[in-house]
């Protein structure tokens, strides 16, 4: 007689409750977020590894898919062009924003020795008036009284000058060159920053461009039919707002850099290319980006006034004035007319709400954040309305078919 065999063990199929569900969900939010809390000392760290991963990808796969190369060659490729144009646009730019400095501190200097050489002739028993942009005075007699005392501390040369320097407490021009020398050093600190976080960037980017294939092979090989057009058609969406965005944008930057070449040459504006390369990287800045590059704009023309004999008879706050409100109408012009059917519905947003989530992106992640808060919230809101209509139990997608992608590794 042979013997029977012990039961097989019985394995309970056991499915979670509603409550525990809900528990796992909310305790799921609350990890994210302190786990968000924790990675906000490298938050831009990872923002530039995803900015650049997703400019090398798009190249790279045209390449891949349209040259003999595989795709982890073109990924090698494009970096290296990356990294050339880097190298390319520092020996560009730097000398232009040098000669804009170096255009900007001439005027200054010229503007402060007038200033120090009228405060010398300054009767202080009269008031003193500062004339703005040659269209109004204001009367500064307190402020120049302790600037001539500043003055006069330095070259005593009679006795009432040092009477002067008795009677009126002097200006601390210690604290005066310490702030100037923390300035210079935080921007020294922000630039040298900025590169290094660039830079890691760029290397964490090409780790994760050349990993890509591994994670789109086990997206597109899980879940079911539904869940795959859901996951694909989403991932379409959020591509289509970010490559709508970046290509609206700089088409926009090179039309506002062209057209305010040309104004500035036309009017006769001294160092009209580099100032025009600095208000088209600012212009790259949404919505409120024209609005800051008046600043440089008018700086120029204000300290050096023109060189056009049509405008020679201007002082130079009237010219800096009509230079910033032509470029005003312009740029007002552009963003009105032109950009709405450069940008297209990529992004579908409101103004307003793209005017706050500006103000937030620059309050979170300076100006990095302002410049990305628009793509993101056009990604925010592609995953609202798709969580929205999951909610309510309807189809996010109506009428729409799964897309087909291609796999990165066979290209």
């Amino acid at each position: 007689m042979q013997p029977i065999p012990p039961p097989e063990p019985q394995i309970e199929q056991w499915n979670w409750s509603p409550w525990v569900r809900q528990f796992v969900t909310v305790a799921l939010v609350v990890v994210t977020v302190y786990a968000l809390t924790l990675l906000g000392p490298i938050l831009s760290i990872l923002i530039i590894t995803f900015l650049l991963s997703f400019l090398i990808f798009v190249p790279s796969r045209m390449l891949a898919k349209y040259t003999p190369l595989n795709y982890t060659g073109s990924v090698l490729i494009v970096f290296l062009v990356i990294l050339m144009l880097i190298f390319v646009l520092v020996l560009v730019i730097a000398p232009s924003v040098a000669q804009v400095s170096r255009t900007i501190g001439t005027g200054l200097s010229a503007e402060l020795s007038k200033f120090q050489d009228s405060i010398r002739n300054w009767d202080s028993t009269t008031p003193y008036n500062l004339s703005v942009l040659g269209l109004f005075q204001i009367d500064i007699t307190q402020i120049a009284s302790q600037i001539k005392v500043a003055l006069l501390a330095a070259d005593p040369t009679s006795a009432a000058s040092q009477a002067i320097i008795n009677n009126i407490p002097s200006l601390d021009v210690r604290q005066i060159v310490g702030t100037a020398t923390q300035v210079i050093t935080a921007l020294i600190g922000t630039f040298t920053g900025f590169f290094s976080t660039l830079f890691l960037g760029l290397f964490l980017s090409l780790l994760v461009l050349l990993e890509l294939p591994a994670y789109q092979h086990y997206l597109l090989s899980s879940g079911s039919a539904p869940f795959q057009r859901e996951l694909r058609l989403i991932a379409t969406k959020i591509v289509h707002v970010w490559q709508g965005f970046f290509r609206g944008q700089l088409l926009l930057a090179v039309i506002i850099g062209v057209i305010t070449y040309i104004q500035l040459f036309v009017m006769g504006v001294p160092g009209s290319v580099p100032i025009s390369i600095i208000v088209a990287v600012i212009s790259l800045i949404p919505t409120i980006g024209g609005i800051i590059a008046l600043l440089p704009l008018g700086l120029v023309p204000l300290l050096q006034g023109s060189n056009s004999p049509l405008f020679e008879n201007l002082n130079n706050g009237t010219f800096a004035l009509l230079v910033v409100g032509i470029n005003l109408v312009i740029s007002q012009i552009i963003w009105n007319v032109v950009a709405p059917k450069i940008m297209g519905d990529a992004v579908s947003l409101p103004l307003p709400v793209i005017i706050v989530g500006i103000i937030v992106g620059t309050a979170l992640g300076g100006a990095l954040g302002a410049f990305l808060i628009v793509p993101i919230l056009g990604t925010a809101r592609v995953i609202v309305v798709y969580l929205m209509a999951k909610i309510m139990q309807r189809d996010p997608f109506p009428g729409e078919h799964m897309p087909q992608f291609e796999a990165l590794s066979k290209l």
